[in-house]
């Protein structure tokens, strides 16, 4: 039996965890950045690379285990005991690349070597992730704010106290992987109720064509920096990754959908993508905004080398609310999908699912994205281009590249009786953003001197984020009744929560 799982409560927790984890990874990468420069910091993101290429495979068992705990059925054991079996794999794919990366680069092998520790850990940690999908989602919001803070301490021990570099780096990712596996086994330890079943295990590979396909669309796009470090240097992915990250705290706005899947797989309502969309742009829009505005300040905390990736900053960061919305979509478009379920289908009956449309269609997207990108930064390098302005024609080929082929499977959703449409407090939610981005520049200018040593600085940043979310929020409050009661019932219950654990 599969345990409860609440629509909002859980995207709360979940997006708190990883708003916390934005926040926490960011640090990370800023303590990455001050230590090395930017060809350094493009090499650890290539080893980034050549660890989600080797972990493909894993991708197979991920997929179908998450379906199939959802659905009510414990195979958690038998998921654990094939991402072991099939780590090995990971790891002799990991060497093979690692090699011929290394010999490109002609840089030292010792980093590549001690990256291969990642594999293993990444095949079980990504396995424990499927399974928390599936049985108790909320556990993902707390595996990420004790990991979190654990790889902070290490990295900063590995990279301040031990000068290791790009050692200490992956030293501290290592622990982040194994404090997160150890603490998810252990809260979905229900999940592994059921005995090892090699049968279940042999359909899961029978049909792995399924998850192949779709595990390869956001290979593609990580692909990106390792394309660009490849074709024009490390050092111009070194620039990109810091706005990239940054950016990415937006996306942590997609968790707050991170029920949804399960629960359509379950058998959920047709309505609740919609309810979970407008939900979700609540935090996103004023996010997208913040990041725009503060683009330059948040970068200033990464050191001044990377100040050049305040130009596509802005573009990453709505692009970044885009690709939220769509994956929103993907899962909704996937967990409707009902091809998977009884007896076995025909191998037609696969390929006219939305199994197969959506792996394509951003597939599509991806080749199209990356062969956008290997243009514009080709022609930007032999027009002699700046640094600013080359990762801003990256970002744009991602912001249309992202819009144009959410459309497409938005239409897709709508034909499938998908319920989509948002009601009408997107307006509410927008002028309140823009109204908080035209108090943050002034806030900033009062509380920030670029002078300042980086605690202070940074300190000073997380001042003016708060005080924009206050600007934002307390509009919003006044504006939007329905978001007004819907704070009061959050209120209501953290207030009840409490109570009742300081009776326990």
């Amino acid at each position: 039996m599969t345990s409860r799982i609440g629509l909002r409560s859980t995207g709360l927790v979940v997006f708190g965890g990883n708003v916390f984890a934005g926040f926490t990874g960011l640090l990370f990468l800023i303590m990455a950045a001050r230590w090395l420069v930017p060809a350094q910091l493009g090499l650890w993101e290539v080893i980034v690379d050549l660890l989600a290429f080797s972990s493909y495979p894993i991708g197979i068992v991920a997929y179908w285990a998450t379906r199939d705990i959802a659905r009510g059925r414990l195979l958690g054991r038998t998921a654990f005991a094939a991402a072991i079996t099939m780590s090995g794999l990971g790891i002799l794919i990991y060497f093979v690349i690692a090699t011929l990366t290394r010999s490109t680069l002609a840089t030292s092998f010792v980093p590549f070597l001690l990256g291969s520790l990642l594999v293993p850990l990444n095949y079980v940690n990504m396995v424990t992730t499927s399974i928390v999908l599936g049985y108790r989602p909320v556990v993902n919001g707390y595996q990420l704010i004790v990991s979190e803070p654990i790889k902070i301490m290490v990295a900063y021990i590995a990279l301040y106290n031990y000068h290791l570099g790009i050692q200490g780096v992956i030293l501290g990712l290592l622990t982040s992987y194994l404090v997160t596996s150890t603490l998810g086994a252990y809260m979905v330890r229900g999940a592994t109720k059921e005995q090892l079943q090699l049968s279940e295990a042999r359909r899961w590979f029978r049909l792995s064509w399924v998850p192949a396909i779709n595990s390869l669309p956001p290979l593609l796009l990580l692909a990106d920096t390792y394309v660009a470090s490849l074709g024009f240097g490390t050092a111009i992915a070194g620039v990109y990754q810091p706005a990239f990250a940054v950016a990415g705290v937006v996306n942590a706005s997609y968790y707050i959908s991170y029920s949804l899947y399960p629960l359509l797989l379950r058998g959920g309502g047709r309505n609740l993508p919609a309810i979970i969309i407008e939900f979700l742009l609540v935090f996103s829009i004023p996010m997208s905004v913040g990041l725009a505005v503060l683009a330059q300040p948040i970068l200033h905390l990464f050191g001044t080398k990377y100040l050049d990736g305040s130009f596509g900053l802005p573009i990453l960061s709505f692009m970044c609310l885009f690709q939220s919305i769509s994956l929103v979509i993907d899962r909704t478009l996937l967990g409707t999908e009902q091809v998977d379920v009884g007896d076995d289908k025909s191998f037609g009956s696969y390929l006219r699912s939305n199994l197969l449309y959506v792996s394509i269609v951003n597939i599509c997207a991806a080749l199209v994205y990356l062969a956008g990108m290997f243009t514009v930064l080709s022609i930007a390098f032999s027009r002699g281009m700046g640094t600013p302005e080359t990762v801003a024609l990256w970002a744009s080929v991602q912001l249309c590249t992202t819009v144009t082929f959410l459309a497409i499977k938005a239409r897709r959703a709508r034909r499938s009786a998908i319920l989509l449409q948002v009601r009408t407090k997107v307006p509410y939610y927008l002028g309140s953003a823009f109204a908080m981005g035209f108090a943050l520049g002034p806030i900033s200018r009062l509380l920030l001197s670029p002078t300042s040593s980086g605690v202070i600085y940074g300190l000073g940043l997380c001042a003016v984020i708060v005080s924009g979310g206050v600007v934002y929020f307390g509009l919003l409050c006044t504006v939007e009744p329905g978001f007004r009661a819907m704070a009061r019932l959050a209120l209501k219950r953290g207030a009840l929560w409490m109570k009742t654990t300081r009776d326990a």
